[in-house]
């Protein structure tokens, strides 16, 4: 099918080879603060700027799981900073409780310095943030990621494949066992064309998994020239940033823990992550939602996005990580009351956010 999209940053043209879901019920469009690439697809089903049930949530990781079917073990699953952390951790979690069982081994890239040792790192020349970080698996963590035979690379949307194709490079050659290779995405924009290249370099074994596929031209507005928004990189590196919630590995399902809920708050509620810090949050929130309550779920982003289109409102902050990074939520609910979730109790104080929105504080405790 055949669509035009009219932004401020200019016009997309899309044509769709396949939808297993309709278009509209997937994505929206907002115009990018960013020299680099004026427009941004908006998923309706991340729950990241557009709030969404948890239950929606897992019915999108569920079929791409199901979709991946049984896959040689180990298996190891990659998810990408920041967007699809909780995609990824989803997309394991479900595999996990599904065909594959146990010996499905979820991390994820990051922008945040530990001190640990890197694996890789490798960039996004289209990103108003670059630099991702791939950080080596712990202690007995790291044979299993050695003998991995099946690699699942997951993000939210694929447009150029350079990303993936990077760290597909990085991360496959320190897996001597590998047989199987999978991207998998909510929604796929490389042409045919790209696809078999990407096969040939990679052999048989890449299969492209995903909800949507189609490709895009985007016409830019010569007017519109919105230059470079503040606080793009850090000036100190994070002193709460944790290796255990998935940058140096999950083992899924039993590594994955929903936050302590405390006293939950009457009424409609949204549960709202912390930049990459988006699957604990998650899990709290489907646990609400399985127990009754009406609950949404969205996050904070450093993705800096123009007000319009898809983007009716958002607020501005500095991160939780005290970094001097300037983030952002997009489209928060006036009508519910907010709960605010951290990877460690400490990011409160660093925090402004939760004071605009009179929100609820609930943080994982060292050691859960």
């Amino acid at each position: 099918m055949d669509y035009q999209i009219s932004l401020r940053a200019g016009t997309l043209h899309i044509n769709t080879r396949r939808e297993e879901l309709p278009m509209e019920t997937l994505v929206d469009f907002a115009s990018r603060h960013n020299p680099k690439r004026g427009f941004l697809f908006v998923s309706k089903v991340l729950g990241k700027h557009i709030p969404c049930r948890p239950s929606r949530m897992r019915q999108v990781y569920d079929r791409l799981a199901e979709t991946l079917g049984k896959l040689p073990k180990p298996v190891v699953v990659i998810g990408m900073a920041e967007t699809a952390t909780g995609l990824g951790a989803g997309v394991a979690h479900s595999l996990a409780r599904g065909t594959a069982g146990d010996d499905v081994f979820y991390l994820h890239t990051t922008r945040h310095h530990l001190d640990i040792p890197v694996l890789i790192r490798f960039d996004e020349n289209h990103s108003h943030a670059p630099d991702y970080i791939l950080y080596s698996p712990q202690e007995k963590r790291e044979s299993l990621f050695r003998q991995a035979r099946s690699l699942v690379l997951v993000d939210d949307e694929i447009s150029t494949g350079r990303t993936l194709q990077l760290l597909a490079q990085g991360v496959a050659s320190q897996m001597p066992q590998l047989t199987q290779l999978r991207w998998v995405s909510i929604i796929n924009w490389l042409s045919e064309y790209r696809q078999h290249d990407l096969v040939q370099e990679f052999a048989p074994s890449l299969q492209f998994i995903n909800l949507l596929e189609g490709e895009f031209v985007f016409e830019a507005n010569p007017a519109f020239q919105p230059g470079s928004p503040p606080g793009l990189e850090a000036c100190q590196p994070s002193h709460h940033a944790r290796a255990d919630t998935g940058r140096t590995g999950l083992l899924m399902p039993d590594d994955a823990v929903s936050l302590p809920i405390n006293e939950i708050p009457a009424g409609p509620l949204v549960v709202v992550g912390t930049g990459e810090f988006t699957f604990a949050p998650f899990l709290t929130a489907e646990n609400l939602e399985q127990r009754g309550h009406d609950v949404l779920f969205q996050s904070t982003t450093r993705s800096p996005i123009l007000e319009g289109e898809a983007i009716r409102k958002k607020l501005v902050f500095n991160d939780e990580h005290d970094e001097g990074i300037v983030n952002y939520i997009y489209n928060l609910p006036r009508d519910r009351q907010v709960i605010v979730a951290y990877e460690h109790p400490a990011m409160a104080a660093n925090h402004r956010f939760p004071e605009l929105v009179n929100a609820h504080i609930w943080a994982l405790k060292q050691g859960d």
